[in-house]
């Protein structure tokens, strides 16, 4: 009877311990979720508008990286733009090879060419783009770019006599898409990543061997209206 009875003193001593525990939670919970559902810190996916300005100007230093044979294609670049309700952005931006690709074995067909002869590609292009931003909190945020753009390539052999010569012209089109995920160190301020794929069009094979696949970016974003507010405010 009385190992009976500490038994049941045992299980309600347990049952209060449980609810006691589970009302300690509850509260804490209910604290933290407050805390983490504050206005200016909320996740929002696909929002329709984001800050407090409706149209802002934007500055953005871009470099991209990508591979070709296992060399480096490296471009960078520089875009002006202007964002729309904190979560469209539109604009245009110059990029260019940060150092002319160089091939060792590409057979060219020209007079003074020699089978050792190197080739080297000169190349710079124009793009649009249109950037949406799917998920922003006031640190953070993602976003979803395309570039439409077009460019200019120049070709050069090496001559026997160690004189490069321009053995091609052509343009091509271009169109970029990815994601790039952006961090605000200052609300002026954001580095960025991001990743994506690069198609060439009306270009010759080499070309689009060399640029068509993916790659991966990375840039500084400069709000130039929140830049001067808060140098000027």
């Amino acid at each position: 009877m009385n190992h009976d009875r500490s038994k049941y003193g045992f299980f309600s001593a347990l049952r209060l311990t449980l609810l006691a525990a589970l009302l300690i939670l509850t509260t804490a919970a209910n604290g933290q979720l407050k805390q983490f559902f504050k206005p200016d810190s909320i996740r929002v996916f696909f929002p329709s508008h984001h800050g407090t300005k409706l149209w802002r100007p934007l500055i953005g230093f871009d470099a991209y990286r990508s591979f070709y044979s296992g060399a480096p294609v490296k471009f960078n670049g520089l875009r002006f733009g202007v964002e729309y309700k904190g979560v469209h952005r539109f604009g245009f931006g110059f990029y260019g090879l940060k150092k002319d690709l160089v091939f060792t074995d590409l057979s060219v067909d020209y007079p003074l060419a020699t089978d050792t002869s190197l080739v080297k590609f000169k190349l710079n292009y124009a793009a649009l783009f249109y950037e949406r931003v799917f998920y922003k909190t006031r640190k953070w945020e993602i976003s979803l770019p395309l570039y439409l753009g077009g460019g200019g390539l120049d070709g050069y052999v090496e001559g026997n006599d160690g004189v490069f010569y321009r053995y091609t012209a052509s343009s091509f089109s271009l169109l970029n898409t990815g994601v790039n995920v952006k961090y605000y160190l200052l609300p002026w301020l954001a580095p960025r990543i991001g990743t994506g794929f690069r198609f060439t069009f009306n270009a010759e094979k080499t070309l689009r061997k060399a640029f068509n696949g993916p790659y991966y970016a990375f840039g500084l974003s400069i709000m130039v209206g929140e830049l001067y507010r808060s140098l000027f405010k």
